[in-house]
Parts: structure tokens; C-alpha cells; sequence
């Protein structure tokens, strides 16, 4: 672990020196990966990334396709140096401090927030860059606005086009920052999340085993407005992919007794 470490600190101060730096300039610099075979090095070097991503610092390797410039760059610590930038922040105060809270959750962070996902969600905001990503199988290009955490998860508010919509982190893959900066404006006024708009909310009633319900009910965002049947559940949500999700993993075990707003399932089923 002392060799794993040693390494860690290397590479990163290796790469915080240098905008971009190709893989075989990474193994000729640090003596513990120079006389490691190609394999054995790829294994040890994903190891250290690892590690390193653990505590929010993202190697990533950038080609630009406009450019020549390609290699892997330090990201992830956008966020803390941005907090730098702002406050007197004692740096081994707020590590003990981040590692502190960490273990007394006893949950791996990743399953709380996505930090590289974050972090490059920040980036794009702030320098008012376009974002692209996968959201549920269909490929987005937005502007993002900000982000919020909302009853247990994050969200992020973001035009499409000319609609501002909400979208859950979670459901954000292939997550990529676009190169070029000020593309739109973004404002200090409060914006709203889809939580906070009436239009957004679908209320249903459905009937379902409780022991089911119990089971899958962590897959979508929701308040349970009545529960007075054992088997009868009365449900409010915003998070209409969410339920969806819920409703096919149900499939043959529920029935819909009412429900407002149905237009909104069909729009997600649509797109």
C-alpha cells in the first residue's frame, strides 16, 4: 500500500505540472512503473487512478479532434478549487474532514454523488459551456443551469433547446464538456426543478403487495400521500422516469386505480 501511495502523489503531482501527458511519458517518469511490462504497468497505473478518484481527482485522457494536443489532464478538483478561490480554507482541516464524514456515513461516496460527474456538471456551468450526455437511451446537448440534491439524489436543471428541464444525475451517462466557453447566459435568479413546478407532479394510486412496493419503492423519488389499505398506495412524484422504471420492474404485479396525469408518462415513453 506505502509503494500504491507513493505512486498516487507522483502521478498527480507529475500531471498537475503538465497540461497534457501521453501514457508513455507517465511510465518513463515515475521509476515504479518504468521497468514494469506494458501489461503489468496498465494494471498498476489503473490502480493509482483509482485511488487518486477516490479522494475527487479524475486522470482523463483528452483527444481533441479540432487540435493536436492529446494525453491525460487532471480533473475533478474543480470543485475545491474553486472553494479555494472563495474562502481561507485550511487544506489538511478540510481533507480530515472530508475523509471524517466519509467514514462516519459508512457508505461508499459514489452511491451518495457521482463527484466526477459533479464536478464536470460545475465546470460546464460556470463557464457556461454546452453539456453533452446519454439520459436514459436518447443523447442530450443542453446548458446547464445548476444542480440541486433533492430528496435523496441529485438533480440538474439545464435548457433543451429553448425548455428548461430537470435530470436525474444518476441517469447521466457518457457524461461530455464541450470545448468552448460562454455559449449562453446563466442567471443568479431562482430557477425551477421539476419538483417545484405543479405542472410537473403526476399523482397516481395503484395497488400493489406491500411487500413489493417496500422492495423497489428506492427506484424513483416520491411521497406516499396515503397508505390506508395495506396493499393501496397513493403516490406524488416529479420523477417520472423514476416510476416508469418502477412500474416495468412491477409488471404483471400492480393496478393503476387512478391516476391525473397520464400525458407526462406518455411523453417519457416517447422520446
Amino acid at each position: 500500500m506505502k509503494n500504491v501511495i507513493k505512486r498516487s502523489v507522483q502521478l498527480l503531482n507529475l500531471v498537475s505540472n503538465n497540461k497534457k501527458i501521453s501514457t508513455i511519458e507517465i511510465k518513463d517518469s515515475i521509476s515504479d512503473y518504468r521497468d514494469l511490462s506494458d501489461q503489468a504497468f496498465r494494471r498498476s497505473f489503473e490502480r493509482d487512478k483509482s485511488l487518486l478518484r477516490s479522494f475527487g481527482y479524475l486522470l482523463e485522457y483528452e483527444n481533441d479532434k479540432w487540435g493536436f494536443d492529446q494525453g491525460y489532464s487532471l480533473g475533478g478538483s474543480y470543485v475545491f478549487n474553486k472553494i479555494k478561490e472563495k474562502e481561507n480554507v485550511d487544506i489538511k482541516e478540510f481533507i480530515s474532514t472530508y475523509l471524517l464524514i466519509k467514514k462516519s456515513l459508512n457508505l461508499e461516496i459514489e452511491e451518495l454523488v457521482n463527484s466526477e460527474i459533479i464536478s464536470k456538471i460545475l465546470l460546464a456551468t460556470n463557464e457556461k459551456k454546452r453539456l453533452g450526455f446519454t439520459y436514459l437511451s436518447k443523447y442530450r446537448k443542453v446548458k446547464p443551469q445548476g444542480i440541486r440534491f433533492h430528496d435523496g439524489a441529485w438533480y440538474l436543471a439545464a435548457f433543451e433547446g429553448q425548455v428548461l428541464k430537470t435530470f436525474k444525475i444518476e441517469y447521466i451517462n457518457e457524461l461530455k464538456v464541450g470545448n468552448k466557453e460562454n455559449l449562453f447566459n446563466t442567471t443568479d435568479e431562482p430557477f425551477t426543478f421539476s419538483w417545484e413546478d405543479t405542472n410537473s407532479f403526476l399523482n397516481i394510486s395503484i395497488s400493489i403487495p406491500n411487500s413489493l412496493y417496500i422492495a423497489n419503492k428506492s427506484i424513483f423519488s416520491h411521497n406516499l400521500m396515503d397508505n390506508k389499505k395495506n396493499d393501496e398506495f397513493h403516490i406524488r412524484t416529479s420523477d417520472i422516469y423514476g416510476l416508469v422504471k418502477f412500474l416495468l420492474i412491477c409488471e404483471g404485479s400492480f393496478k393503476i386505480i387512478s391516476i391525473d396525469k397520464p400525458d407526462l408518462i406518455k411523453e417519457v415513453l416517447n422520446e
